[in-house]
Formats: C-alpha cells, structure tokens, sequence
C-alpha cells in the first residue's frame, strides 16, 4: 500500500520520522545534564578536602554529622557515594573545609576558598592552657569520651567509629589524630583563686607527642586501679608529683604506678555557662 500523499504531491512519512527524531532527543538531555554531580566524584572531592582540612578518616562522618546537624548514618552515605547532600549541608560543609561548594558538588572552578579560616579560643583560662599557632587558626573536631576509654584510647581511636563517643566538639588547638574531649568530674581542679576547672568543663587532651612541663595540665593513668585523672605536673628538686588545683586535696607522687596518658591543651565552659 502506497503512502498517502499530501499537498504539494510528498510522503508525509517524512514528517513523522522528523517527529520522533525530536522526541528521541529530548530525551537524552537529562542523562547529560546530571553526570557532572554524580555521586562517586562527589565522595572522592569530599574525603579529599576534608583530609587536607585535617580531618582523619576515622570518624569522618560523624565530624562532617556534626557540622551540618545530620545523623552520622547520613553522613556517612555521602562519603560511601550513596548520596549527594542538599545545597544549604554542602554550603556548610564547603565554609567549614574552606572549599568552593561549586567545586564540591560540581567539581566546577578552583576548589580553594580566598582567605584563611579564623576562629578563636573556646575559654581562657590562662596561658596553661594554650592556644593553637599561628593567628589564622584551622577548626579541628574531636570525640567526647569516657574517663574509662581515656585509659586505653591512644591504643584504640584506631577503631573510633561513628557513634564511639558522646559528642563531637570543635577546637581551633591541634591535638593530633587521636585526640579526645574529656568531661571534668568533681571538684579536685576547682581552685579559690587564680584559673580553675569546674564540674562540667570539658577538656580537649592531645594524647601523643608531648613533652612533660612542669606547671602544665596533664590527663594521668593510676595502673593499679587503672582510674584515670586530670591533675597539673610539678617537678622539684627532682621529684615529681601531679597536684591538684584544690587545695583540701593532696598531691599523688608519680611512681612506677602512675602513667601520664595526654596532655591538656584547650577547654570548653560547662555547658550550662553558655
């Protein structure tokens, strides 16, 4: 059977393969427009500027949880190429790594922010405790822990995972890979006069690669009851000791029995002073 024929004496077949050719190509447009944001570049830009912003791979998607107020399971799944986070979680994330959110969720432009990231001291206390160098200062996450896993964390923050600690808090000092937060327990380091730390302040320890300085504030291991406990290191004419800032407590005589665990570096008002 012969084709109709129109007006000026044509097969309008030809109109209709015109017709879906059209078609046929409005439909492959959307699948060009999305591959810039897949998820897999996505994930490699974000490990890859959180670990230059100092951020370890243990606990990651908890740290990146806690600066855009999603669950850690959440997180995580933009780090596992599951997802890709809203525009408002990536424009948070992007200010915290000092990183263009194009660049993050694009791979579009340089991927550097002009400008060093600020941030100040959380408390001051005095020059004990003491603040990260040089002035433009890198904002660092670490866990909130129990004084029990603080005996044994510089061994096991291998194995942090998501979940591992009470919270998350930020610190302009650089306590290492393994640092921890630690809440105050009683009143041994409240003193009358000069700094002090109340019940509840939390304490920021950088549990390797410091060095022993009298006066300074040190986080210690008693092995034989294997309590752990926050105490400033004297040394005198030799002989070293912890104190307490508290008086009406009496000072414990380092020995064979005593292991210092970490050094305190930075610390945080109890959370019913903000």
């Amino acid at each position: 059977m012969e084709p109709p024929i129109g007006p000026n004496n044509e097969p309008e077949v030809h109109i209709k393969q015109e017709l879906i050719v059209q078609t046929s190509s409005c439909d492959d447009e959307p699948m060009v427009q999305y591959s810039p944001t897949s998820n897999e570049a996505f994930s490699i830009r974000l490990k890859n500027a959180a670990r230059a912003a100092g951020f370890s791979d243990w606990g990651m998607g908890a740290r990146l949880a806690s600066l855009t107020g999603v669950t850690p399971k959440a997180a995580s799944k933009w780090l596992n190429a599951e997802a890709i986070p809203r525009r408002e979680l990536a424009i948070t994330i992007a200010s915290a790594l000092n990183i263009r959110v194009e660049w993050l969720l694009y791979g579009q432009g340089q991927q550097s922010q002009p400008g060093p990231t600020v941030s100040g001291p959380s408390v001051e206390f005095n020059d004990n405790v003491e603040e990260a160098q040089p002035e433009y200062k890198k904002v660092r996450t670490y866990p909130l822990i129990s004084w029990i896993a603080a005996g044994n964390w510089a061994e096991a923050c291998d194995n942090y995972m998501p979940g591992d600690g009470e919270d998350i808090l930020e610190s302009s000092a650089n306590a290492g890979e393994c640092g921890y937060w630690l809440t105050v327990r009683g009143d041994s380091m409240t003193s009358r006069s000069g700094f002090s730390f109340s019940e509840g302040t939390r304490i920021l320890v950088q549990p390797e690669g410091f060095e022993l300085i009298s006066g300074k504030l040190y986080i210690a291991k008693l092995i034989d009851t294997g309590e752990t406990t926050f105490k400033s290191y004297i040394r005198d004419a030799g002989v070293e000791y912890l104190k307490p800032l508290n008086d009406q407590y009496p000072p414990i005589r380092i020995d064979s029995n005593v292991q210092i665990i970490g050094r305190v570096i930075d610390a945080k008002a109890p959370p019913s002073a903000f």
